[in-house]
């Protein structure tokens, strides 16, 4: 089965990031031999309308060429006979990205994102690209160099949202990677000044220990071979995974759906990761029965 991966392009470092990421995740999994999924590389470009009366916009669309042929050209000196192809849009790039990820694997988008504040700003595009998607989008930062490390994974409590986590481990079984499954627990304020000095630490922390134990062993019996490490924290989910993604190679998160809601509650925990980027970021969206 091909993996159809489309690369966001627009000519600027973070978009050259993003490429490159591509690139050495294309070269990673082709190594794994003759059961790696054959790839298909889509570069995109979007001529973005709306910001000047459309002739005028549309007269630039020459730029947004010279940016996708020089993007060609990377594809084919670091990987000569790649399957690629390349297409112009026209329109507001994250309606654009959007539509295209209805037909796509994997969409692949470079962050300009250098601190907080800048995070809020330059992030934006990646946060509504990540709410709306309709397949897993990889964040890639663009100061992002390449290394060999974990794929880091964060497990919450809901049943129903696995996609990440089984997103994640197929991803370390397809790069011959270790898998690291991070949850993170805390007792609500509410729940706490309620109950007092009566909160059931202990019991609260091994149920969460063995829920996280629990789809572990799932991940484990389903893809035997696979080096699988359980992560149980206290802190802040979003501080966690950032804290456990330092040497990570890939951080996949989970959302909270899509739509009119789901674009609203992206979730704190993939929004905050989202902007403070440890390494590249894979935001898998729940499917839409939620199963």
């Amino acid at each position: 089965m091909t993996e159809n991966m489309i690369v966001a392009v627009d000519g600027g470092p973070a978009s050259a990031a993003a490429l490159d990421w591509a690139l050495t995740r294309l070269v990673a999994r082709s190594s794994g031999g003759s059961s790696a999924e054959p790839i298909e590389l889509e570069l995109t470009t979007v001529v973005e309308l709306g910001w000047s009366p459309h002739d005028v916009a549309v007269s630039f669309q020459p730029a947004y060429e010279r940016a996708l042929a020089a993007a060609a050209r990377h594809v084919e000196e670091r990987m000569p006979g790649c399957r690629r192809t390349s297409y112009i849009r026209h329109g507001v790039p994250v309606d654009e990205l959007v539509r295209a990820s209805a037909s796509a694997d994997l969409l692949v988008i470079g962050s300009n994102k250098t601190g907080l504040l800048a995070g809020a700003v330059y992030g934006t595009l990646p946060l509504r690209l990540a709410a709306h998607a309709h397949c897993p989008v990889v964040v890639v930062p663009a100061t992002w160099q390449p290394r060999i490390g974990p794929v880091v994974v964060g497990l919450d409590n809901d049943p129903a949202g696995t996609e990440a986590l089984d997103w994640a481990a197929d991803e370390a079984v397809r790069l011959g990677r270790g898998l690291r499954i991070v949850h993170s627990w805390s007792i609500p304020m509410t729940v706490a000044v309620d109950l007092g000095a009566t909160v059931p630490y202990e019991d609260l922390r091994a149920a969460n220990a063995e829920a996280l134990s629990t789809a572990a062993q799932r991940v484990r019996d389903t893809r035997p071979g696979l080096d699988v490490v359980e992560i149980l924290e206290t802190e802040p989910a979003a501080a966690a995974l950032v804290d456990a993604s330092g040497q990570a190679e890939l951080l996949v998160v989970g959302t909270h759906g899509r739509g009119s809601v789901g674009s609203l509650i992206l979730g704190s925990v993939s929004h905050d990761v989202l902007l403070n980027l440890p390494c590249p970021v894979a935001v898998i969206p729940r499917r839409p029965d939620g199963t």
